[in-house]
């Protein structure tokens, strides 16, 4: 990992800014800018500082030369000059905060998400683009190539009045495509079309050979993702790096098929047809692909599809580490439990309830052999008596959220600490966040790993695939060394837990006095 002083003296050399022009923009000495040059100042922990940061060095990135080291230097291929400046300072930003990993940006995708995200209007056909009547087989070369073949597949989709799955295997260079961030907006806009017309996709993602190429995939088809209509898969085995191919195949319409060296260049060949017998060639070469294949991510918009996962993960028999926005679920006490029940109005989420109070003394088993790190943001005595903390389960239009009172806060914490002090594998690390994430992540070691987005749109992510799980558990682990899990922090934890407890059994006016 770059460290943040080497970042920065990176982004002022290729802009050519001064100590005291950037201390200007942010309003502070240039003597701390010096210190941060040289490491002997961290980033500030100010989002508003940060956010500044990036936007004063994005709007000073507009050369081609400057996105292009940009471009190499972060790893990512859609930092080219069509990319708008404020889309630019997002990147930029995360960037110095660190978060560059395939967890960090992944959660950086979910965090963002909108239900009402607008996407430009999808690009008619260019009037060059050829015909494909008569099922004809056609070839292209280079990127041009790619982008046109493209625009046939989107032409011949918008042709088909019944909706059907689209096969699709993605295992090239996607710099073609993101590179041109209009013309990647475009494509985006035109595949969330085709979904809201009933569409849906059966994909088979890359290897993880190249990161960065896999996390800026996931990036683009990550709005698509949870929409629900996309089932994606991974091939487990081993393979070469020399050659790269992509494929799309409308079943009974039309096939698209890239083929290129390595990570791509301007001599791949992409291959369009509608010739029925080719059509129906690869499509069985797709299944047979498919057939080799494991489930990478799955993704639920339906609050009654998740218990399931819910319950698939308590049946694992890893250790465990979560980091979520509230007090977990897990660590209820059975009367909190059946009180949820009791009081949450009837609805799917009832379910969830009912699953973990059905699942308490399995999951208490389980934490006699298994390490549990349970990382939980935790309220002020204000917020729980101003009756502004929600228990821990997401936002939806068809639920009612319960929310704690002083008593039913303390009754949890109490919990904990039994929790605590009977298993020795149960660690609770409490977090004081300022910006609190819209989304609470849980992974088995080696199985498993639940991103639960706590916001609308509601949307579970369940990914199976080791290295992606990996990938989370590493990132959780990270953030539970630097906010302290040793012995010492846990006895830290328990005066915290028993010092908010002593707060909130004294009333206001008991306080007063």
């Amino acid at each position: 990992m770059i460290p943040f002083a080497e970042k920065l003296s990176f982004l002022m050399r290729i802009t050519d800014t001064s100590n005291k022009a950037l201390a200007a923009e942010l309003s502070v000495d240039p003597s701390m800018i010096s210190l941060m040059r040289t490491g002997k100042r961290k980033l500030s922990k100010n989002p508003l500082q940060v956010q500044k940061m990036a936007s004063f060095f994005a709007k000073r990135c507009s050369a081609a030369f400057q996105r292009q080291a940009l471009s190499e230097m972060l790893g990512q291929s859609a930092i080219s000059p069509s990319m708008p400046t404020d889309i630019l300072a997002g990147y930029l930003k995360n960037w110095l905060k660190g978060e560059s990993s395939f967890a960090d940006t992944l959660l950086t995708g979910v965090q963002s998400l909108s239900p009402s995200a607008e996407y430009p209007p999808p690009k008619p056909a260019p009037t060059d683009v050829p015909t494909t009547a008569g099922g004809q087989t056609m070839f292209f070369y280079g990127e041009e190539g790619r982008r046109t073949v493209m625009q046939l597949c989107m032409q011949e989709l918008r042709r088909l009045e019944k909706p059907g799955t689209i096969l699709t295997v993605v295992d090239d260079n996607l710099e073609w495509l993101l590179s041109d961030y209009a013309l990647s907006q475009h494509v985006q806009a035109s595949l969330m079309e085709i979904m809201s017309r009933g569409f849906s996709f059966c994909q088979i993602m890359p290897p993880l050979n190249y990161i960065n190429r896999y996390t800026e995939s996931l990036q683009f088809w990550l709005p698509v993702y949870v929409t629900g209509q996309v089932r994606v898969f991974y091939y487990p085995r081993l393979r070469g790096n020399l050659y790269r191919h992509s494929m799309i195949v409308v079943p009974g319409c039309c096939v698209q098929y890239s083929c290129s060296v390595a990570l791509g260049s301007t001599n791949d060949i992409t291959m369009f047809s509608t010739d029925p017998q080719l059509v129906a060639a690869f499509e069985k070469q797709f299944q047979q692909h498919l057939n080799l294949c494991l489930p990478s991510l799955t993704v639920h918009t339906d609050p009654g599809e998740t218990t399931p996962s819910f319950s698939s993960f308590f049946s694992l028999q890893g250790d465990v580490v979560q980091a979520i926005n509230s007090l977990s679920i897990t660590s209820m006490p059975r009367e909190l439990l059946e009180l949820c029940i009791r009081e949450v109005e009837p609805g799917r989420w009832n379910q969830t309830f009912q699953l973990y109070l059905k699942e308490l003394p399995h999951f208490e088993e389980l934490l006699s052999r298994r390490r549990y790190i349970d990382m939980c943001q935790l309220a002020t005595a204000e917020e729980i008596r101003a009756g502004s903390i929600p228990l821990s389960a997401p936002a939806n239009s068809d639920y009612s959220r319960y929310f704690y009172t002083p008593e039913t806060y303390c009754i949890h914490l109490e919990n904990i600490l039994r929790l605590m002090d009977q298993y020795e594998n149960y660690c609770f690390i409490p977090l004081h966040e300022k910006e609190v994430p819209d989304y609470n992540i849980c992974v088995s070691e080696g199985s498993l790993a639940l991103i639960v987005r706590t916001a609308i749109p509601l949307t579970l992510l369940k990914i199976h695939r080791p290295p992606m799980v990996t990938a989370f558990r590493e990132h959780l682990l990270r953030k539970a060394e630097s906010v302290g899990c040793e012995r010492i922090d846990r006895e830290k934890a328990r005066m915290e837990l028993r010092a908010l407890i002593q707060e909130l059994s004294n009333s206001p006016s008991d306080k007063k006095k």
